[in-house]
This record gives structure tokens, C-alpha cells and sequence, in this order.
């Protein structure tokens, strides 16, 4: 019975520990990709520092031309900014 009540636990560690992509968002607006190129990554799910804005100072970017999103099955969340 005991071996019974491990295997949930072991496959939520699996899911929470794991590092592989669950979800992934690509946006295009009609401004020029451009060559600048901004990047985010957060600490921990809900927090305020991945956003589009931050990824878009960091690479000195004042026209969005796409943006990439990830979420992470650990709960972490990436932004990637591309314009000029």
C-alpha cells in the first residue's frame, strides 16, 4: 500500500521539478523585427519581473516587432523581445 501512495507523489515531483516547456506563445506585430534583442526570465510563477516592458528596456527596444513567451513546467516564465 505504501508503494500505491508513492507513485502520485513521484510523478507531481517529476512534473514540478521538470524543466521542460509546457506552453509557448510567438507574437508578431507590423513593425520590422529588427536586430535589438531583449530577454527575460522570472524567478518563480506570478512574479513581476518577466514581462513584455522588461524584455523590451533591457534590449533598448522602443518598436515591438515579436515577442516569444514560455512557461516552464516548474513555473517559470521567459520572455523574448526582438525590434528596434
Amino acid at each position: 500500500m505504501k508503494k500505491l501512495k508513492f507513485i502520485p507523489l513521484a510523478l507531481a515531483m517529476t512534473m514540478l521539478l521538470g524543466s521542460c516547456v509546457i506552453a509557448s506563445y510567438h507574437t508578431t506585430t507590423g513593425n520590422p523585427i529588427g536586430k535589438k534583442e531583449g530577454f527575460v526570465k522570472s524567478k518563480n510563477l506570478g512574479s513581476s519581473d518577466a514581462g513584455i516592458g522588461a524584455a523590451a528596456k533591457k534590449g533598448g527596444i522602443t518598436k515591438i516587432g515579436s515577442v516569444d513567451v514560455k512557461i516552464y513546467s516548474n513555473g517559470k516564465i521567459s520572455v523574448k523581445v526582438t525590434g528596434e
